[in-house]
């Protein structure tokens, strides 16, 4: 089976979610053929991303949100930039159909880019689609739900069923859930990188890990770490210029973001803070590590996975960088079920992708998923 994979390139998780799928799909003798990567001004795309894929990655500019004094998004500045670039996204579509015409793979996988998911809607392409994404579970039953962010929940709403569209869909989940036939959706555990199950958590680490999606709220970091001078703290973001590796004061390090020495840190750590995206969750729970969960702010999808990720027992969550929680002895670690439920994600994955090209039970048209029982067996 060759695939052709298109990868929203505005947040880590979608790239690494990708690496590690294209190693799932090479371990059952599929190939990937192509790379799309979304890509926007305000991030620019890491290298270890096209590194990881023995093809050239084609990168497109694709909407991106845009972001309030480098911490919260801003959906007028966001909406701004979309009609702005109008014409440039057309020229993108383009470039999306030309690759499909060229590779003819017999499968595409999305994960979360947004001008694929309105190519699939306007131009209806024969080949199936699978998109990945834990915000497809938003439309499972046992999602929880927030109050709040009227507007950017009917938004977040409006761009995940754009990403799906016309295409079966894998959602990522913390835990085990049904899967929703008549949504075409297929639960699956989180699809994390291989260097993760090669690490050795220590088990009582003396540094605290800090990763940020959004290098604004460094400051705040440093404002603890002046009440709290005695804990030695290493905080990775993704700040546009930031040295390699900056020690700003005694036991306080600030490094440019670096996937596996990041790993590695955190394998090392006593605990993890992160602004709650899916796969930095998932990573820290999976070597066991006590979490807090800051979401960003004006961002529902964040405190929705904060919310989710507490209900199931894998983190706490706050409002405030108060890393202090980490340091009581009694705080609460993962359950170890969830290892093994992230061991499973290859089998789950594999054959939700064979199963929508047609290749495991005979085509069975566009995006349809078959038998969910198939998946799990």
């Amino acid at each position: 089976m060759n695939v052709l994979f298109a990868v929203q390139g505005d947040g880590r998780g979608h790239m690494t979610q990708a690496i590690a799928y294209r190693e799932m799909l090479a371990n059952h003798g599929h190939k990937v053929v192509a790379v799309l990567a979304g890509t926007n001004p305000s991030r620019k795309l890491p290298s270890f991303f096209p590194e990881a894929f023995d093809v050239p990655v084609r990168t497109f500019e694709s909407p991106g949100f845009s972001m309030k004094q480098g911490r919260a998004i801003s959906t007028i500045r966001s909406a701004i930039h979309l009609f702005r670039r109008l014409p440039v996204y057309s020229r993108s579509l383009d470039m999306v159909h030309n690759a499909l015409r060229e590779t003819r793979p017999d499968l595409v996988i999305n994960f979360l880019e947004p001008l694929v998911g309105y190519y699939y809607l306007r131009r209806r392409s024969p080949v199936p689609m699978l998109s990945v994404a834990h915000h497809f579970m938003f439309e499972h039953p046992r999602y929880p739900r927030i109050k709040g962010f009227p507007l950017q929940r009917i938004g977040m709403r409006r761009y995940v069923n754009l990403t799906g569209a016309n295409a079966a869909r894998l959602a990522l989940s913390f835990y085990p859930a049904e899967d929703l036939p008549a949504k075409r959706i297929f639960v699956c555990p989180p699809i994390l990188r291989r260097q993760l199950f090669q690490l050795t958590p220590e088990a009582k680490g003396r540094h605290l890990l800090v990763y940020l999606l959004n290098h604004g709220y460094e400051v705040e970091v440093e404002q603890w770490h002046r009440e709290h001078p005695e804990v030695p703290v290493h905080c990775f973001y993704d700040k546009p210029g930031a040295p390699p590796e900056e020690e700003r004061r005694p036991n306080l390090t600030f490094h440019a973001l670096h996937g596996e020495k990041y790993l590695r840190f955190m394998a090392g750590s006593g605990g993890v803070v992160c602004t709650a995206g899916f796969e930095s969750i998932s990573e820290a729970a999976y070597l066991g590590k006590p979490l807090l969960m800051i979401p960003v702010e004006n961002h529902p999808e964040q405190h929705v996975n904060s919310a989710d990720a507490e209900l199931c027992g894998l983190g706490m969550r706050d409002a405030r960088f108060r890393l202090e929680r980490l340091l009581d002895p009694a705080v609460q670690r993962p359950a170890f079920d969830f290892r093994a439920w992230v061991d499973s994600a290859e089998a789950v994955a594999v054959r939700a992708a064979e199963i929508t090209a047609g290749v495991a039970t005979g085509r069975t048209g566009q995006g349809q998923p078959g038998s969910m029982a198939q998946v799990r067996g």
